[in-house]
């Protein structure tokens, strides 16, 4: 049993040579966008696990009573013979948690993730994050409590990540789910997340937490620009330091 003012709990997880006697936790309500930040497959694979995507692990790995994980992959995927709306139903009609939802909730979920006039096309020869609109539909048609999200945003332009960005936000808010993302990008979980779990590559181990709120306020008599490089400053400090312990 998970306590009430966590999301997930992980003690003593064996993957392969990836995660060893790893244990983890998050410690916040629903409701919050959360980053693992890790320059190797560590955090990926932790997703995986959380999401049921991968099987061969020892360990515990807890949910909340009544919360439910779903995972969205580095490359989301879609079935380019099916429509958006059609990409929606068969990800129900397909999953352990199939439930009965509305013609009109589907398309609520197209028009809250933004393809509102999509319904009908084709995702064949669209962009990544098209795509990503669509996986996220369907997380949010299974009734997800956690996405969790492994750096699918990578490979999208700049604009494309930024209009992501601030969806998640208003997903997060709107549906109160929470949403814990993998990624090797700084900048992206500075301007994303509430909270920031440093994982160091290899060690197997969460070595830092910041707490974006406290950290804004620490440096509040900053401009934007100059709280956002010291923090990123920070972080890195905080690897390098690691790296530094090991050695001594």
């Amino acid at each position: 049993m998970v306590e009430k003012n966590k999301i997930l709990k992980i003690n003593d997880l064996i993957f392969d040579n990836v995660l060893k006697n790893f244990n983890f936790e998050i410690d916040v309500s629903q409701n919050s966008i959360n980053s693992i930040i890790c320059f190797d497959n560590s955090a990926s694979s932790l997703l995986k696990i959380v999401g049921n995507a991968e099987e061969n692990f020892k360990g515990e790995v807890t949910l909340n009573e009544n919360l439910r994980a779903i995972y969205i992959p580095k490359n989301p995927s879609s079935l380019p013979w099916l429509s958006v709306e059609e990409n929606i139903k068969f990800i129900l009609e397909n999953s352990s948690y199939k439930e009965a939802v509305a013609q009109n909730q589907v398309q609520n979920l197209i028009d809250d993730v933004g393809l509102t006039g999509y319904e009908k096309h084709f995702p064949a020869n669209n962009s990544l994050g098209f795509r990503f609109r669509i996986s996220l539909a369907g997380t949010l048609a299974l009734k997800s409590s956690l996405i969790l999200v492994d750096n699918s945003l990578k490979q999208m332009d700049e604009e494309t990540k930024f209009e992501l960005y601030d969806l998640l936000k208003k997903i997060s808010s709107k549906y109160n789910v929470s949403f814990l993302l993998a990624s090797n990008d700084i900048n992206e979980v500075i301007y994303l997340s509430e909270n920031i779990y440093l994982m160091k590559a290899g060690n197997s181990k969460i070595i830092d937490k910041i707490n974006l709120k406290e950290e804004w306020q620490k440096l509040n008599k900053e401009g934007r620009g100059n709280r956002q490089l010291q923090l990123k400053e920070k972080i890195l400090h905080l690897f390098l330091q690691q790296d530094v312990n090991n050695i001594l």
